[in-house]
């Protein structure tokens, strides 16, 4: 219906620009109101010109001067020379011309001129989920008030930039930990996750996510003891299984970070954590690294493994301080 309007303009606006007899004819119709019924038939050549003259400077300096709303929107609508679509664009005030123009106008920055001056949220909503250009997309979702689009937005577009953007404005926490968790884009991912409360949601990530920062990021926002574990045990970097440790409070998890983790560095910490006579035994007795072994050794309180440490260990500073230890 809406198509057949617009291809009706120009054949209603051709009959207001002729002579007065047919204008009286026609203005029973009530295609065009009294105001622009007047206008045009003061204006009737520039409508003429503005409608048909196929110079297009000739259609260009007619519709600077022409004020019917009917007419302009018509040649917003249907004429080929984008110069002139976008100053007929510029004079208009019908909100549902504008919206047409945003929609189908084949030259992007008219479409952006019509997206500046659009106020429907639907329209809007339309040109943001659809436009084939990213800029005007872009711009449609800077006037969204919907968090049903953005939330379609974030979720959808092809665009990192507009994605980011939509993140930026999003409020629900399901849409957010979607995001967080399935985005293709590590920045993406990383700005739903910091405005995610969701506990749950936090430690999917800090066990999942493929990128480094982000785990750490999640790693510092966890408070479940049981994800810090599994953390803490079984991440493949150094970072984030440190970060994990730093936090956790189970000793028996201390205890088997002690004796399996692969870091040296985080051995010392886990060693420096255990109050496990037996596992402080195990790591005096077997951890690979000297410094480790020391440690544990500066720990242990029993007899029977520090004189087997005071005559069996390799490394002699470890031996003598065993035998301090047993004095």
């Amino acid at each position: 219906m809406k198509k057949l309007f617009i291809y009706l303009i120009p054949i209603l606006i051709l009959s207001s620009c002729l002579p007065i007899e047919v204008h009286i004819a026609h203005r029973s119709n009530k295609n065009l109101n009294d105001t622009e019924f007047s206008n045009c038939t003061s204006q009737s050549s520039h409508c003429y010109i503005a409608l048909n003259d196929e110079n297009s400077e000739n259609r260009k300096e007619a519709v600077e001067k022409l004020t019917s709303q009917s007419v302009l929107s018509s040649v917003a609508l249907n004429d080929n020379d984008p110069a002139i679509r976008e100053l007929a664009l510029s004079k208009l005030t019908s909100q549902s011309t504008i919206a047409s123009v945003a929609l189908n106008d084949k030259d992007v920055e008219i479409r952006k001129l019509a997206v500046g001056r659009l106020v429907s949220q639907s329209t809007l909503s339309s040109v943001a989920l659809n436009d084939n250009k990213s800029e005007v997309r872009k711009l449609a979702l800077g006037k969204l008030t919907s968090q049903s689009t953005i939330a379609s937005i974030a979720l959808n577009d092809k665009d990192v930039e507009i994605r980011k953007l939509a993140v930026g404005r999003l409020v629900s926490q399901s849409t957010l930990s979607s995001v967080a968790l399935n985005d293709n884009d590590s920045e993406v991912r990383k700005l739903a996750f910091s405005k995610l409360t969701s506990q749950s949601t936090i430690a999917s990530v800090a066990l999942n996510d493929k990128d480094v920062e982000i785990r750490k990021l999640a790693v510092g926002t966890l408070v479940s003891q049981s994800t810090l574990s599994s953390v803490a045990l079984n991440d493949n970097d150094s970072e984030v299984r440190k970060l994990a440790f730093s936090k956790l409070t189970s000793q028996s998890t201390i205890a088997s970070v002690a004796l399996n983790d692969r870091d040296v560095e985080i051995r010392k910490l886990a060693v420096g954590k255990l109050i496990s006579q037996s596992t402080l035994s195990s790591v005096a007795l077997n951890d690979k690294d000297s410094k480790v072994r020391k440690l544990a050794v500066s720990k242990l309180t029993s007899p029977s493994t520090l004189n087997a440490i005071a005559l069996n260990d390799k490394d002699s500073e470890i031996r003598k301080l065993a035998a301090e230890r047993l004095k």
